[in-house]
């Protein structure tokens, strides 16, 4: 479901939610910012945009995003080009790629962290985006 505009800095921005109401099983991609509250079972492809992974949300796939902000539970690769960031509370359990990454006091991960590949993994996933649609 998409969200009404809203603005930022005078420009207006698009911005998808997935409600927690809602399981999906099946593949995500979106060409806007993204807050998701629900489950899904599948990859979340967003690379040029943020996705928010609600307190309620749980996510079972391989994300690929600008950057990605955790609140709830993720078990999977998290590719960021900015950070990634886990909140309290939230819980990980995967391989994150990113030059950026905050870990607030309450989150829990269980992986490992990979700064380094950061650019090469990014134009990767972008070709394979387009190489998909």
């Amino acid at each position: 479901m998409a969200a009404p505009p809203f603005s930022a800095g005078g420009q207006l921005i698009a911005h998808t939610m997935l409600p927690s109401g809602l399981s999906l099983s099946g593949d995500v991609t979106a060409a806007e910012d993204m807050t998701i509250y629900g489950k899904v079972d599948g990859r979340v492809t967003l690379p040029e945009h943020d996705l928010t992974v609600a307190s309620t949300a749980a996510i079972k796939g391989r994300i690929v995003a600008r950057s990605v902000v955790v609140s709830g539970h993720v078990e999977g690769n998290i590719l960021a080009e900015d950070r990634i960031h886990l909140r309290a509370g939230a819980s990980v359990r995967g391989h994150l790629t990113t030059s950026n990454i905050v870990l607030e006091d309450g989150a829990t991960f269980t992986g490992t962290v990979d700064p380094d590949r950061n650019e090469s993994a990014m134009r990767i996933a972008r070709y394979r985006e387009r190489q998909a649609g």
